[in-house]
């Protein structure tokens, strides 16, 4: 059996997936799977690329496409090793990988975390700033030793090492949605996991592309939608779990109030299930803006209070009226 399992979910852009693959070395000890989520020209992959046929490599085709979410989850189903690991297609990672997962296969923890470096995908010599706030995390945690940040708000799949008998007690698998398909399988890896290891070690590349999923951030069509409500749910969670650390669907509110009013109703509306009450939720979203957007937050949110107010007195009288009648 395999000491460690690195699912790949993969749409369309072979050239790099093959980047990725020979950052993994070749051994009976690592399971790699490789998951095509319904790419055009998949059945040629075999040939074109020799790669996929080498040994210890499961390539399996879907035709649901079905995104990153269902593929991982398809991975999962066919992992075998102690330690589940997740890459992007078109991330790769470091030279030393093999001795980094190693030094750690013994471990007692469920995750293990690791540093990430960022770069460009067309040029790896250039530095980029995608998740930043990965290292900021593990940098704070090896401070203040605080475990929460870097339970809850590790949203990226890769750069960790989980345990497969935690995603199976669990019974653990990943929002199958266009964006953010991540966020709750890591809050749930993050919160069930008994003892976790913070590593000071980079082990993962990510990469920036100006045509990926996650470049131009929220302004896809449906995007933000998609996102909020992944969020939600996993605030949701957070809440029924009796553990108070930040919303993550507050940046997304503010995203709402400027670009979507009526997505941003919706969910004003449901913030008392993440909260005690709804000032309680404004004075916590309006924190680290600028106090023109506060006044504007809180304008904007006593209208629409004022109106569903006035919405619930007018129901309760057609009610009365009713009764009377009767």
């Amino acid at each position: 059996m395999p000491l460690f399992s690195i699912i790949i979910p993969h749409h369309n852009i072979p050239d790099l997936l093959m980047r990725c693959l020979k950052s993994i070395p070749v051994s009976e000890d690592i399971q790699v799977i490789v998951v095509d989520d319904n790419s055009p020209d998949a059945d040629t992959y075999l040939d074109r690329y020799p790669e996929l046929s080498r040994p210890y490599l499961e390539f399996v085709k879907t035709t649901k496409g079905g995104g990153a979410g269902y593929a991982r989850n398809v991975g999962l189903e066919q992992a075998k090793g102690k330690w589940i690991l997740f890459a992007d297609a078109d991330d790769f990672y470091v030279e030393n990988m093999s001795d980094i997962i190693y030094a750690y296969v013994g471990s007692e923890a469920d995750v293990i975390f690791f540093k990430k470096q960022s770069v460009c995908s067309d040029n790896i010599n250039i530095p980029h700033v995608r998740s930043s706030f990965v290292n900021n995390i593990i940098d704070q945690y090896l401070i203040d030793g605080d475990e929460w940040p870097v339970r809850t708000e590790m949203d990226p799949v890769w750069g960790k090492m989980i345990k497969k008998s935690l995603i199976e007690k669990y019974n653990i698998r990943f929002d199958e949605v266009t964006y953010g398909n991540d966020v709750y399988f890591s809050l749930q890896t993050g919160y069930y996991a008994e003892t976790i290891l913070v590593v000071n070690r980079i082990l993962y590349i990510v990469t920036f592309r100006h045509n990926s999923l996650t470049a131009n951030y929220c302004t896809k069509p449906g995007e933000l939608k998609s996102r909020a409500e992944v969020c939600f749910r996993a605030d949701k969670f957070m809440c029924q779990h009796g553990f108070g650390v930040k919303r993550k669907i507050n940046p997304y509110l503010w995203r709402m109030l400027k670009h979507d009013r009526e997505l941003f109703k919706y969910y004003f509306f449901k913030l008392d299930e993440i909260y005690p009450s709804k000032m309680a939720a404004l004075n916590d979203i309006r924190k680290g803006h600028a106090v023109k957007y506060q006044i504007m937050l809180f304008i904007y949110a006593f209208g629409l209070w004022s109106v569903g107010l006035l919405s619930h007195k007018i129901c309760i009288s057609k009610c009365e009226t009713y009764d009377i009648r009767e």
